[in-house]
Protein backbone atom coordinates (compact mmCIF):
# COMPACT_ATOMS: atom_id res chain seq x y z
CA UNK A 1 0.00 0.00 0.00
CA UNK A 2 1.11 3.47 -0.83
CA UNK A 3 2.86 5.06 2.53
CA UNK A 4 0.64 6.99 4.72
CA UNK A 5 1.96 10.52 6.46
CA UNK A 6 2.98 9.47 9.61
CA UNK A 7 1.07 11.01 12.98
CA UNK A 8 2.72 13.23 14.77
CA UNK A 9 2.89 11.49 17.93
CA UNK A 10 4.07 8.18 16.03
CA UNK A 11 6.94 10.12 14.83
CA UNK A 12 10.09 10.07 16.54
CA UNK A 13 8.98 5.93 16.84
CA UNK A 14 9.65 5.56 13.48
CA UNK A 15 12.41 7.94 13.18
CA UNK A 16 14.68 5.12 14.60
CA UNK A 17 13.79 2.90 11.52
CA UNK A 18 12.33 4.72 8.90
CA UNK A 19 12.38 2.43 6.43
CA UNK A 20 11.00 -0.64 8.03
CA UNK A 21 8.76 1.08 10.89
CA UNK A 22 7.38 3.83 8.43
CA UNK A 23 5.92 1.19 6.36
CA UNK A 24 4.36 -1.16 9.49
CA UNK A 25 3.18 2.54 10.96
CA UNK A 26 1.47 3.11 7.50
CA UNK A 27 -0.74 -0.95 7.79
CA UNK A 28 -1.29 -0.06 11.71
CA UNK A 29 -2.98 3.06 10.49
CA UNK A 30 -5.18 1.62 7.99
CA UNK A 31 -6.10 -0.95 10.55
CA UNK A 32 -7.16 1.22 12.79
CA UNK A 33 -8.93 3.17 10.70
CA UNK A 34 -11.34 0.52 9.33
CA UNK A 35 -12.03 -0.79 13.02
CA UNK A 36 -15.33 0.45 14.32
CA UNK A 37 -15.52 3.31 17.33
CA UNK A 38 -15.63 0.55 21.01
CA UNK A 39 -14.23 -2.24 19.28
CA UNK A 40 -12.41 -4.44 21.69
CA UNK A 41 -8.19 -4.91 20.62
CA UNK A 42 -5.48 -6.65 21.62
CA UNK A 43 -2.09 -5.00 21.07
CA UNK A 44 -0.20 -8.66 21.24
CA UNK A 45 3.62 -8.13 22.15
CA UNK A 46 2.82 -4.23 22.36
CA UNK A 47 6.39 -3.35 24.14
CA UNK A 48 6.06 0.44 24.67
CA UNK A 49 2.42 0.28 22.82
CA UNK A 50 3.33 2.80 20.23
CA UNK A 51 0.67 2.20 18.37
CA UNK A 52 -2.33 3.47 20.96
CA UNK A 53 -2.50 6.80 19.88
CA UNK A 54 -4.36 5.29 16.47
CA UNK A 55 -6.81 3.39 18.88
CA UNK A 56 -7.90 6.31 20.93
CA UNK A 57 -11.66 5.21 19.49
CA UNK A 58 -10.96 1.58 20.85
CA UNK A 59 -11.09 -0.28 23.64
CA UNK A 60 -7.28 -1.03 23.41
CA UNK A 61 -5.33 -3.48 25.53
CA UNK A 62 -1.79 -4.09 25.48
CA UNK A 63 -0.20 -7.48 26.15
CA UNK A 64 3.03 -8.67 26.47
CA UNK A 65 5.35 -11.05 28.45
CA UNK A 66 7.55 -10.64 31.10
CA UNK A 67 10.92 -11.37 29.38
CA UNK A 68 10.42 -8.24 26.87
CA UNK A 69 13.32 -5.75 26.59
CA UNK A 70 11.08 -2.94 27.27
CA UNK A 71 10.26 -1.48 30.24
CA UNK A 72 7.16 -0.69 29.76
CA UNK A 73 5.83 -3.84 28.65
CA UNK A 74 5.67 -5.51 32.01
CA UNK A 75 2.84 -3.15 32.90
CA UNK A 76 0.98 -4.40 29.99
CA UNK A 77 -2.59 -4.92 30.86
CA UNK A 78 -2.23 -8.66 29.82
CA UNK A 79 1.57 -9.50 30.90
CA UNK A 80 1.66 -13.86 29.73
CA UNK A 81 2.99 -15.69 26.95
CA UNK A 82 0.91 -15.44 24.03
CA UNK A 83 0.36 -18.70 23.76
CA UNK A 84 -1.49 -18.58 26.59
CA UNK A 85 -3.39 -15.48 26.95
CA UNK A 86 -6.09 -15.01 29.94
CA UNK A 87 -8.75 -14.28 28.23
CA UNK A 88 -12.44 -15.56 27.41
CA UNK A 89 -12.70 -17.19 24.20
CA UNK A 90 -14.06 -14.68 20.69
CA UNK A 91 -13.54 -11.64 23.29
CA UNK A 92 -11.91 -9.57 20.59
CA UNK A 93 -12.70 -7.80 17.87
CA UNK A 94 -9.24 -7.23 16.57
CA UNK A 95 -5.43 -9.01 17.38
CA UNK A 96 -2.65 -6.27 16.54
CA UNK A 97 0.85 -8.74 16.56
CA UNK A 98 3.54 -6.45 15.42
CA UNK A 99 7.07 -7.82 14.99
CA UNK A 100 6.42 -10.57 17.20
CA UNK A 101 6.00 -13.54 15.91
CA UNK A 102 9.96 -13.81 14.93
CA UNK A 103 10.76 -14.18 18.87
CA UNK A 104 7.74 -16.95 19.45
CA UNK A 105 9.19 -20.17 19.84
CA UNK A 106 5.63 -22.14 19.24
CA UNK A 107 4.11 -19.67 16.41
CA UNK A 108 1.18 -22.23 15.95
CA UNK A 109 0.18 -22.29 19.45
CA UNK A 110 0.42 -18.65 19.43
CA UNK A 111 -1.61 -18.16 16.52
CA UNK A 112 -4.09 -20.83 17.90
CA UNK A 113 -4.78 -18.39 20.59
CA UNK A 114 -5.01 -15.51 18.57
CA UNK A 115 -8.13 -16.96 16.40
CA UNK A 116 -9.58 -18.33 19.83
CA UNK A 117 -10.14 -14.77 21.51
CA UNK A 118 -11.11 -13.48 18.24
CA UNK A 119 -14.73 -12.93 17.89
CA UNK A 120 -16.42 -14.76 14.76
CA UNK A 121 -15.89 -11.80 12.28
CA UNK A 122 -12.74 -10.40 14.12
CA UNK A 123 -9.53 -9.42 12.58
CA UNK A 124 -5.66 -10.22 13.26
CA UNK A 125 -3.27 -7.76 11.98
CA UNK A 126 0.43 -9.39 11.99
CA UNK A 127 3.80 -8.08 11.07
CA UNK A 128 7.06 -10.20 10.25
CA UNK A 129 10.50 -9.75 9.69
CA UNK A 130 12.07 -11.74 6.33
CA UNK A 131 15.63 -9.19 6.30
CA UNK A 132 16.52 -8.10 9.65
CA UNK A 133 20.00 -8.92 11.88
CA UNK A 134 19.59 -10.49 15.06
CA UNK A 135 17.66 -9.27 17.75
CA UNK A 136 16.35 -9.16 21.42
CA UNK A 137 18.70 -12.60 21.88
CA UNK A 138 18.29 -15.54 22.63
CA UNK A 139 14.52 -14.38 21.87
CA UNK A 140 14.59 -14.66 18.02
CA UNK A 141 13.62 -18.20 16.20
CA UNK A 142 12.15 -17.87 12.99
CA UNK A 143 12.70 -15.58 9.71
CA UNK A 144 8.77 -16.18 7.71
CA UNK A 145 8.29 -16.55 3.97
CA UNK A 146 4.80 -15.85 2.65
CA UNK A 147 3.96 -19.51 1.97
CA UNK A 148 5.02 -20.09 5.28
CA UNK A 149 3.08 -17.55 7.39
CA UNK A 150 -0.41 -18.09 5.10
CA UNK A 151 -0.13 -22.16 6.09
CA UNK A 152 0.10 -20.88 10.01
CA UNK A 153 -2.96 -18.47 9.84
CA UNK A 154 -4.61 -20.95 7.88
CA UNK A 155 -3.32 -24.09 10.36
CA UNK A 156 -4.46 -21.78 13.07
CA UNK A 157 -8.16 -21.96 11.66
CA UNK A 158 -8.19 -18.46 9.91
CA UNK A 159 -9.64 -17.63 6.86
CA UNK A 160 -9.36 -14.59 4.52
CA UNK A 161 -6.13 -14.62 4.63
CA UNK A 162 -3.77 -12.09 2.62
CA UNK A 163 0.15 -11.82 3.25
CA UNK A 164 1.91 -8.83 0.98
CA UNK A 165 5.04 -7.58 1.18
CA UNK A 166 6.26 -4.42 2.95
CA UNK A 167 8.42 -2.56 1.03
CA UNK A 168 10.27 -3.46 -2.46
CA UNK A 169 14.01 -4.22 -3.13
CA UNK A 170 15.25 -0.95 -2.71
CA UNK A 171 13.61 -0.03 0.58
CA UNK A 172 15.18 -3.58 1.73
CA UNK A 173 18.75 -2.14 0.57
CA UNK A 174 18.32 1.07 2.10
CA UNK A 175 17.15 -0.66 5.57
CA UNK A 176 20.05 -3.31 5.37
CA UNK A 177 22.54 -0.15 5.04
CA UNK A 178 21.10 1.74 7.70
CA UNK A 179 21.32 -1.54 10.06
CA UNK A 180 24.89 -2.40 9.70
CA UNK A 181 26.17 -0.83 12.97
CA UNK A 182 23.76 -3.11 14.83
CA UNK A 183 24.50 -6.33 12.29
CA UNK A 184 28.09 -6.01 12.20
CA UNK A 185 29.65 -3.94 15.25
CA UNK A 186 31.25 -5.94 18.23
CA UNK A 187 29.72 -3.73 21.20
CA UNK A 188 33.33 -4.98 23.47
CA UNK A 189 35.76 -4.48 20.70
CA UNK A 190 37.45 -1.20 19.97
CA UNK A 191 34.68 0.18 16.96
CA UNK A 192 37.03 2.85 15.45
CA UNK A 193 36.75 1.02 11.67
CA UNK A 194 33.28 -0.24 12.28
CA UNK A 195 31.88 3.02 13.63
CA UNK A 196 33.30 4.36 9.87
CA UNK A 197 32.19 2.08 8.07
CA UNK A 198 28.47 1.95 9.59
CA UNK A 199 28.81 5.80 9.45
CA UNK A 200 29.20 5.80 5.28
CA UNK A 201 26.53 3.05 4.94
CA UNK A 202 23.94 5.19 6.87
CA UNK A 203 24.83 7.98 4.30
CA UNK A 204 24.16 5.50 1.53
CA UNK A 205 21.23 4.30 3.51
CA UNK A 206 19.91 7.46 3.14
CA UNK A 207 20.90 8.17 -0.96
CA UNK A 208 18.98 5.26 -1.43
CA UNK A 209 16.15 5.80 0.74
CA UNK A 210 15.19 9.02 -0.85
CA UNK A 211 15.28 7.08 -4.59
CA UNK A 212 13.48 4.23 -2.94
CA UNK A 213 10.40 5.24 -3.26
CA UNK A 214 9.93 5.30 -7.37
CA UNK A 215 12.52 2.25 -7.52
CA UNK A 216 10.77 0.05 -5.86
CA UNK A 217 8.33 0.54 -8.71
CA UNK A 218 10.62 -1.37 -10.68
CA UNK A 219 10.72 -4.11 -8.17
CA UNK A 220 8.18 -6.29 -9.89
CA UNK A 221 8.34 -9.73 -7.41
CA UNK A 222 9.04 -8.50 -4.18
CA UNK A 223 10.93 -11.34 -3.36
CA UNK A 224 13.04 -9.19 -0.99
CA UNK A 225 11.12 -7.46 1.02
CA UNK A 226 12.19 -6.37 4.53
CA UNK A 227 8.96 -7.98 5.75
CA UNK A 228 5.51 -9.14 5.16
CA UNK A 229 1.90 -7.83 6.66
CA UNK A 230 -0.51 -10.48 7.02
CA UNK A 231 -4.47 -9.70 7.73
CA UNK A 232 -6.98 -12.60 8.38
CA UNK A 233 -10.40 -13.28 10.06
CA UNK A 234 -11.79 -15.61 11.83
CA UNK A 235 -14.92 -17.34 10.58
CA UNK A 236 -18.45 -15.96 11.33
CA UNK A 237 -19.46 -19.51 10.82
Amino acid sequence: MPSSPVPPNLRAFVAESPVHRRAIAAEVQAAAAATPTGARVLDAGAGNAPYRPLFEHCDYVTHDWSASPHESARRADVLSDITSLPLADAELDLVLCTEVLEHVAEPAAALAELARVLRPGGRVVLTVPFVMELHEEPYDFYRYTPHGLRHLLISAGLTDVEVRPLTGWYSTLSHVLRQCALATRDPTAPRRRTYLASLLMLVLSDLVRRAAGRLDGLDERRALPIGWVATARRSSA
